[in-house]
Formats: structure tokens, C-alpha cells, sequence
């Protein structure tokens, strides 16, 4: 039986984002390992979740950021043993830290090497700097890979310039289970939204871990913006779905800003489908973005998305059609959106055809298009 080492810097992510990918690979014949940090879980699932889904799960030590340099030097060894230990033949690994501590871990070892960029932490926008020096570090690393994945275009170019050796695929994303995120009907809303004491407010949500990337401080600073231009924002409630170390300080700023009353902390969930279901516009301004699996979530569920301009909104967002597009990383740029679905959002929330189209726009996304390309690369990994 050939084994395949999958490797993510998140406990939950192989469960959150690549379930498809185990059941696709245990249907090859593979044995499926996983290594991660079990005390870096970002995402919630029953401890026995890997068990359950039949995959061997090794525990190391992998710093989220490629900054914590002792730990990650201690993973480089613990992925080389199991390499080496378990006989693992191909190797998968994701996120940033991932794919750096993994790669370099599988230097001179005779393993298969598949890497998929959820987003290249240099980016058009970003410092010059900056850019510089993570362009250069993946391009070394090209040269421990031999599959480069990437999940929008801006990365697909540069990758397949940067790889010229290496075989580069673009894929829409780790696959959108559209039937899972559906269209609900205007009664199923209703319902959602007495549930969550929302009936008669304007519900904004924001869904993501809490931390500087995922950038919801401008949402809180962008609410305050419109408080201050004397907008009565009594109607406006502003959910966070999702934990992290920024909590405190947003509530703070939120405290600070005389806004607490506006938001709601719900912490992370499990299942966001109540909220998205009882929302009026999904909020999404995340600064670096590979994709953006929940604003697709959101569009396929018929709820539209007020989106930060980056790399990847730009691949399904559709300015004025599924929503709107955030041009610039600015309070008042936000404060403007939020103003113009507000006064929208009967032509948006209520409107069943809209809401239809807005559906259409994640066909391209639907989880069986990434399975057809994923299925592929195992194959050809597996000969």
C-alpha cells in the first residue's frame, strides 16, 4: 500500500478543507497520514476526528508562523521520521509554514513532493520588499517540488514562471460543497433570524479567525465612521463568527469606540449555515487572501458579500451583481459599502431572484470540479 504524509500548520485543516481529498485518496488504495500541531486547532472538531476518517495522525511540533524558528527546526526532524519510519512515499503539504518546514524537511529523501499555495505570501499590493524576499524563498523551494497547486490566477502566473521544472495547476479552490451551502427560502430566513433575535435589524457577519490578516478592525472602525456622520446605526448588527488572539482587542476597540452595542462575538462555529441563512450581507475584508472559502460559502447559500479588493475576491466577486467590492483598505471606503447595502437590502436579502443569480455565480466552484484535478495528480503521484 503506498502512504501519503499530509502536512498543514492547523490541527483542523485537513478536516475543514481537505476531507475530500482523504476520501479521494483512500479510494486510490493510499494509507492517509497527517501532521500538524494538535495544540494549534483554529478550527473545532471531536478530538477522534482523524481516527473516524481512517487517517494516522502524528503530532509535531509546527509553528503557524514560519518565525518560530525553534519550533519548526524541531518539526523539519519530526517530518523526516516519519517520512523515513512509515515509508511515505508522497508527500502533500499546505499553508505557509507547511509547505516551508515540510519541503525543506523532504530534501535528498526520495518521497513525491505536492505543495498547494493557498495564497503566496507576496502578492501584488504588498511591499516591495516584502515580496522580494517570500518570492525567493519560494523559489527555492520550487526546487523541492514537484507539483505546485495554486487556488486563483495572480499566483498561477507567477508560479508557472517561477516553476518552469515543475508541473504548476490551478484548481478553484479545495472544492465548495454547494449542496451543503444552499439557497434557503425567504421562510427559512425568517426563521433563522428569530432565532438569532435579528428580525429587524440590518445583520452584518464576518466569519474567520480572529486575527490582523482577516482584518475585521476596519469593520468596527468603519461602523464608528458612520456613528460619527450621525447615521442612526441602532438597526445594524455586526456578528463575528470566529476566535483568535484579536478578540480582546477588538471588543476593547469596539468599547472605545462606543459601538459594543452593535456587535455580537458569537466565537467559533461549527456550522455557519444559521448565521449565513439569517444574514443581510456577508463581510469579507481580508487583506492577503488565497481564495476565500467562506465568501464562496455565502455567495452559494444566495447571501451577497461586501469583499475587500485582493487576489482572491477577484476571482468570483462581481461588483454590484453578488455583491460589493471594497476598493480601498479604508474605514470610510467600508463605511460607504455597508451604507449602500443597508439601503439595498430589500433588493438584495429579499429578492429570491437575485438571490438565484447571486448562487450562480459559485458553479465553477463546485467541489467536483477540484476533485476531477486533485484525483488526476494523486493518480500520476501514485504510478
Amino acid at each position: 500500500m503506498k502512504k501519503i504524509l499530509i502536512v498543514a500548520s492547523v490541527w483542523g485543516f485537513l478536516a475543514k478543507f481537505e476531507a475530500q481529498d482523504v476520501g479521494i485518496l483512500q479510494k486510490l488504495g493510499y494509507e492517509v497520514h497527517y501532521a500538524s500541531n494538535k495544540y494549534n486547532p483554529v478550527y473545532w472538531f471531536p478530538t477522534d476526528i482523524y481516527k473516524n476518517m481512517g487517517v494516522i495522525f502524528h503530532n509535531i511540533d509546527i509553528y503557524q508562523s514560519p518565525f518560530g524558528i525553534w519550533h519548526n527546526l524541531k518539526a523539519i526532524r519530526q517530518i523526516k521520521n516519519i517520512i523515513q519510519n512509515e515509508n511515505i512515499s508522497v508527500v502533500h503539504c499546505h499553508t505557509p509554514s507547511g509547505g516551508l518546514v515540510t519541503r525543506l524537511a523532504c530534501w535528498r529523501l526520495p518521497v513525491y513532493v505536492i505543495y498547494t499555495a493557498h495564497g503566496f505570501h507576496f502578492y501584488i499590493g504588498a511591499g516591495r520588499l516584502h515580496n522580494l524576499i517570500y518570492y525567493y524563498v519560494e523559489k527555492l523551494l520550487s526546487c523541492i517540488t514537484d507539483i505546485l497547486i495554486t487556488i486563483n490566477h495572480e499566483d498561477y502566473e507567477v508560479a508557472k514562471r517561477m516553476c518552469k521544472k515543475n508541473k504548476v495547476y490551478l484548481i478553484p479552490g479545495v472544492g465548495l460543497d454547494r449542496e451543503h451551502f444552499h439557497e434557503t427560502s425567504l421562510l427559512q430566513r425568517e426563521s433563522a433570524r428569530a432565532q438569532l433575535g435579528v428580525e429587524h435589524q440590518f445583520f452584518l457577519i464576518g466569519i474567520g479567525e480572529l486575527r490582523a490578516n482577516k482584518n475585521p478592525e476596519v469593520v468596527i472602525k468603519a461602523l464608528a465612521y458612520l456613528k460619527e456622520k450621525r447615521m442612526d446605526i441602532r438597526s445594524i448588527k455586526y456578528g463575528i463568527l470566529g476566535a483568535g488572539k484579536q478578540e480582546k482587542k477588538l471588543r476593547k476597540l469596539a468599547e472605545k469606540l462606543d459601538i459594543l452595542e452593535n456587535i455580537v462575538f458569537f466565537g467559533y462555529q461549527s456550522d455557519v449555515r444559521p448565521y449565513l441563512m439569517a444574514a443581510d450581507a456577508l463581510i469579507f475584508p481580508a487583506i492577503r487572501e488565497g481564495l476565500g472559502m467562506v465568501a464562496l460559502e455565502a455567495l452559494s447559500m444566495g447571501v451577497p458579500v461586501l469583499a475587500a479588493d485582493n487576489r482572491g475576491s477577484r476571482e468570483y466577486m462581481q461588483h454590484e451583481k453578488n455583491g460589493y467590492v471594497c476598493k480601498e483598505n479604508t474605514p470610510k471606503t467600508y463605511a460607504l459599502c455597508i451604507l449602500k447595502m443597508f439601503e439595498e437590502r430589500e433588493q438584495w436579502s429579499n429578492n429570491m431572484k437575485r438571490r438565484k443569480e447571486i448562487r450562480k455565480s459559485t458553479e465553477k466552484f463546485d467541489a467536483s470540479k477540484t476533485a476531477v484535478i486533485m484525483r488526476g495528480i494523486y493518480e500520476n503521484a501514485k504510478d
